[in-house]
Parts: structure tokens; C-alpha cells; sequence
């Protein structure tokens, strides 16, 4: 009985860690892209510019974070075997994909008006199949390769030791990005160059207990070791950006901070912050994650035109309207639907 109710307790553990994570990286996708106009549009040499590209930077953990946190979830569920392939793509093609290519749809025909796309079948096709029709859509991309590939997965976790195939992902991923990625159409996009945050999530996954101790045990090194990269990939790329010096090694530094920042967001999913998932707003975050990081983008867009036509603003101003439509309409828009959806389901008795 103890057994029992000490495994069921576990169970709400794990999915409050991963749900903690899930709204946070969610929160940090739209920040990026709010803040992406005045990034783009600011001296570089300024203190405001400075003031928005340091947030974006350190926000820009997002894709890795997603990915890491992909593979943990489904690990956690085959890391004794059990998958069905057929049945697990065929989730993945109603559950990601779908959508996915209804907000390209979406996208093209309710921008089009505007001049941002010109009717054309075959050119919707290539930004579906390639993920550049907006640009955060390239994370579909990348992440559908991993699920194509999951018996690999599957079988490599099983058979190779974490201590080798860890670093060899890293090493496999950095060679990459140096030596072949330059010379790639659509790089970015390409699941190797990400590999290494796949196959740690894989087997925090695996070792889901082992993780939570290995976080709990040594919150205070992470911690640090967080605040210090961090201070390291924000400053320095802020420095390189402006033009104040040259600094070498940037990417690899980002990665030591993505890993840091991932570490860290579940350390602190571990505190008493992380008992924010058990609120009603934050749950729905986490509810319709996926369905806010498809369509956020587009209230942006709504949000520019209507501000260059009727407001005359400058970059601060803009910003903090883009802030507040970005962040206030979606969450309205997907809270109503969200409830609706439970109301419904509550009455089917599901």
C-alpha cells in the first residue's frame, strides 16, 4: 500500500517538474519574440539596446529547453522499451503536425492582405515542409526528425551508456555546427545540430529519479553555475553585437549556457516557486503551450501594422504595446478556449 502511494506520489512529482519547465520555456518563446522588433531596431551601441538584448539572449534556451524536455517526457515512458512506432508517429502527426500545418495555413491566408505572402500553393508547401514561413515555425522541423528517428533513440539509450554517448552527442554536434552546418542550406533546422540536448533529455528521462536527486543535491553549484554563465553568454555576445570587441568561441559558450539554463529551470521547479503549476492560469499555460507557441506570432504582426497606422511611437512605446497584446489577447484567447474545452469534456464526463 505505502509502495503504492509513494509511486503515485512520484507520478505528480515528475509531471509537475515537467509542467513547471513546459510554462516557463512557453513564457520565455513569446518574450524573445516581443522583444525581437527593438532588438532588431535599436542602436547596438545604446543602453536600451542592451536592455533588450540581454533578456533575449539569455531567453534563447527556449528550442534546446524544448527539445531536452521532449525527450525526457518520452523516456520516462520507454525507457524499458514498449514503443509502438506506428501508433506513437501517428500521435505525433495529430498532436504536432496537424496544427502545425493549420497555423501555416492560417498564417499565410490572414496575411496575405497585408503583402506579407503572394497566393502561391507551391511556395506554402516549401515554408510547411521547411518551417521558414514564421520564424519560430523551424522547431516543428527540427523536433519531427527526433520522433522519425525515435527506435534509434530507443535503442542507443538502451545499449550505450550515458557516459559515453553523452559527450559523443556533443562531440557529434559541435563538429557539426564548425565544420559541415556553413555550408547547408536551412542549418538551423537540421536535428544534429541540437543532438546533444536530445540525448541528455533522454536519459534525465531514463533516470528520472537520478535527475531530481542530482538537482536537489547540488542546487547551489547549478545555481551558480547558471548566474556565472549566464553573465558570460549576455555580456559577451552584447559586447561582440556592439562591436566593442571581438570575442571567439560564442557559440560554444552558448551551449555551456543553454545546459545551465536548462538544469536550472527544473532546480528551480524543485522550490516553492515551482508550485505554480497547481494555479489555474499557469496550468492552462501549460494546457495549450503548443497551441500558443504556434499562434502567438501572429497577434504581432497585428499589433506592428496597427501601431505603424494609427500610432505614432517609439521603440519603448512599441514595445510595451506588443508586450501587452502578445501576452494579454493570447492568454484570453486560449484561457476561454481552454475552458470551453473542459466544460465540454466535464459534461461527456471524460
Amino acid at each position: 500500500m505505502n509502495h503504492t502511494i509513494n509511486e503515485a506520489m512520484i507520478a505528480v512529482e515528475k509531471r509537475k517538474e515537467i509542467d513547471f519547465a513546459n510554462v516557463v520555456l512557453c513564457l520565455l518563446v513569446m518574450l524573445i519574440h516581443i522583444l525581437s522588433k527593438a532588438v532588431s531596431a535599436l542602436d547596438r551601441t545604446s543602453v536600451q539596446f542592451a536592455a533588450v538584448f540581454i533578456p533575449s539572449r539569455l531567453a534563447s534556451f527556449v528550442v534546446q529547453g524544448f527539445i531536452f524536455l521532449s525527450a525526457m517526457k518520452y523516456f520516462m515512458r520507454y525507457r524499458d522499451g514498449g514503443l509502438e512506432y506506428g501508433k506513437f508517429l501517428l500521435a505525433r502527426i495529430k498532436t504536432i503536425v496537424v496544427p502545425y500545418v493549420i497555423w501555416n495555413v492560417i498564417y499565410y491566408f490572414l496575411l496575405m492582405p497585408f503583402g506579407y505572402f503572394i497566393f502561391d500553393p507551391l511556395a506554402l508547401l516549401k515554408y510547411i515542409l521547411v518551417g521558414d514561413m514564421i520564424s519560430h515555425f523551424y522547431f516543428v522541423v527540427i523536433i519531427v526528425q527526433f520522433y522519425v528517428l525515435m527506435p534509434l533513440w530507443v535503442w542507443l539509450v538502451k545499449r550505450i551508456s550515458g557516459k559515453i554517448l553523452i559527450p559523443l552527442s556533443l562531440i557529434i554536434m559541435v563538429v557539426f555546427s564548425r565544420c559541415f552546418a556553413p555550408q547547408i542550406l536551412y542549418e538551423d533546422r537540421i536535428f544534429i545540430k541540437y543532438i546533444f540536448y536530445w540525448i541528455c533529455g533522454c536519459f534525465a528521462g531514463k533516470y528520472y529519479k537520478e535527475f531530481l536527486g542530482l538537482l536537489r543535491n547540488n542546487w547551489r553549484w547549478i545555481s551558480a553555475f547558471f548566474i556565472l554563465t549566464a553573465g558570460a553568454d549576455g555580456f559577451l555576445t552584447l559586447a561582440h553585437r556592439s562591436g566593442t570587441m571581438a570575442i571567439p568561441y560564442l557559440d560554444d559558450i552558448h551551449i555551456v549556457y543553454c545546459m545551465a539554463a536548462i538544469l536550472f529551470v527544473f532546480t528551480a521547479s524543485l522550490w516553492k516557486i515551482g508550485q505554480i503549476v497547481d494555479n489555474r492560469f499557469f496550468s492552462m499555460i501549460n494546457r495549450q503551450s503548443y497551441n500558443i507557441y504556434l499562434s502567438h506570432c501572429l497577434l504581432l504582426y497585428f499589433a506592428d501594422g496597427f501601431a505603424s497606422r494609427y500610432m505614432a511611437v517609439g521603440q519603448g512605446e512599441l514595445l510595451l504595446f506588443r508586450l501587452v497584446i502578445c501576452y494579454g489577447i493570447t492568454f484570453v484567447l486560449w484561457g476561454a478556449y481552454d475552458c470551453i474545452k473542459r466544460q465540454n469534456l466535464y459534461k461527456s464526463g471524460c
